[in-house]
């Protein structure tokens, strides 16, 4: 696949209108997150889950509005607000006013002494609302002088009956059956953190627009842990769910980390790390759940559930769960890397065939009628160069990075050339043959692509799911 110009993107306008609201489990501006998300990637669809359902002790909360919220020290000064900073209240905090005593107050307070200028994000009222507690999160640096007696706490909230929403966005193949990627879109003013992963999933799929596909694709922008455990239980049987891939943290300034299905060896987990050997040479990659970070893969790869669940990351980052994770935090070019190495790992899901042979004994490649002799770069001492036309046809579609390997790597043609004659009884896949000759897997998808037009071998489609 071409690579997209990304002059004109949707994701850079649509992470600048999303990202200060309060996108928590469930309240009215997460409802507007929604609905801002969809003005720029029309084709999804929000449903949603009404407050108290429940899935194997998971429960939907209510929805959670925030009228004020303000501290102050005993001479006045305003310490925390809310209007300023979301990330100052924890989340699900109940109302509350009162003066408290220093001592009292210190129970309500949450920071970190690692990161003395940031003010943390306090999650666990959301999955513990039943019980919530009222809390202020501060700079450990503003924390570590007070001297005041006491603290006027000023919070107003509201809870209410409502839906713990989620939006799905799907591009349909010929088959019913799906391959899912999914993100958090959760968690207030913040970027990187569920985000920019559901922002690079949705353009995905909207960058496959006019492409013809066998399998379809679907992006799920959700709450973490609870949405997809909902969405897993109601809807991935009747969605035909056969793999997934959460997305997180696509634009951190890190390298990218994978961390696989539980099975380790699905389609999916030899696509991504094949991808990813020519897009970034120092990745890193890890077993289930040994990651960086821990995320919606256990509301999928589980037993009754069974999807093979894989996890593409940018971690550990700086700023995780802080007031710092800004929209400058976001690489541009990374988040475009990552939307483009999920391209490639689609193409290769859509185009692992099966290769046999048609010939019988060793065929003469460099014969006029077949011309398809990949010579090594060098034969006793001699420089040699391949005719260029075929240059054009194995070069064609390859990202910068796989052709400036491939161009790095001529010494590895002449291999491919080589053991093509060996892989091709049709127990074999591109995907096979591209590990072994260690090319990319569009490189020898071409080369193949001129050996089938030849007549020497037939592709073979075989639904791998």
């Amino acid at each position: 696949m071409p690579q997209i110009s990304i002059k004109n993107q949707k994701w850079k306008a649509a992470l600048q209108d999303i990202w200060p609201l309060n996108r928590v489990h469930v309240s009215t501006e997460m409802s507007l997150a929604y609905r801002i998300l969809q003005k720029y990637y029309k084709e999804l669809k929000i449903f949603g889950y009404k407050s108290g359902q429940k899935i194997n002790g998971w429960e939907i909360p209510k929805g959670w509005d925030v009228i004020k919220a303000i501290l102050k020290d005993s001479n006045g000064n305003i310490i925390a607000d809310y209007s300023k900073n979301k990330l100052c209240l924890w989340t699900y905090s109940p109302s509350f006013k009162g003066r408290v005593s220093s001592k009292k107050i210190k129970k309500n307070f949450f920071y970190n002494k690692k990161k003395p200028k940031s003010t943390l994000f306090h999650f666990r009222n959301q999955y513990n609302f039943h019980n919530p507690k009222w809390g202020f999160s501060l700079p450990y640096d503003k924390i570590k002088n007070f001297k005041d007696s006491f603290f006027d706490v000023d919070i107003k909230t509201k809870f209410f009956n409502s839906k713990l929403e989620m939006a799905e966005q799907v591009h349909h193949g010929k088959k019913k059956k799906s391959i899912l990627f999914v993100g958090h879109f959760d968690h207030p003013q913040m970027c990187l953190d569920g985000l920019v992963g559901c922002l690079a999933g949705h353009e995905v799929i909207s960058r496959m627009q006019n492409r013809k596909t066998r399998f379809t694709y679907r992006m799920l922008s959700t709450v973490e842990i609870i949405g997809s455990v909902f969405y897993a239980k109601n809807n991935a049987k009747k969605n035909k769910i056969k793999q997934a891939m959460f997305l997180a943290t696509s634009g951190a300034k890190e390298n990218i980390h994978y961390q696989h299905t539980f099975n380790g060896n699905t389609l999916i987990d030899q696509a991504t790390k094949h991808c990813l050997k020519y897009f970034q040479s120092n990745f890193k990659s890890s077993l289930f759940r040994k990651g960086p970070l821990g995320n919606d893969e256990t509301a999928f790869d589980v037993g009754g559930i069974n999807i093979p669940c894989g996890s593409l990351m940018r971690a550990p980052y700086k700023n995780y769960h802080t007031d710092k994770d800004r929209p400058s935090g976001v690489s541009e070019k990374n988040l475009e890397e990552v939307i483009n190495l999920v391209l490639e790992i689609i193409f290769i899901i859509e185009n692992n065939y099966y290769i046999k042979r048609k010939f019988y004994g060793l065929p003469k490649l460099s014969s006029k009628k077949i011309d398809l002799y990949l010579q090594p770069p060098t034969v006793s001492g001699l420089k040699l160069k391949n005719n260029a036309e075929i240059y054009k046809k194995l070069y064609k579609d390859l990202d910068p990075k796989s052709l400036n390997y491939v161009k790095r790597n001529t010494n590895k043609w002449n291999y491919l050339m080589n053991v093509i004659p060996n892989m091709c009884e049709g127990d074999k896949t591109i995907l096979d043959i591209a590990e072994y000759s260690g090319l990319p897997f569009k490189f020898v998808f071409n080369y193949l692509d001129q050996w089938s037009k030849k007549g020497l071998v037939k592709k073979i489609w075989k639904d791998q799911f």
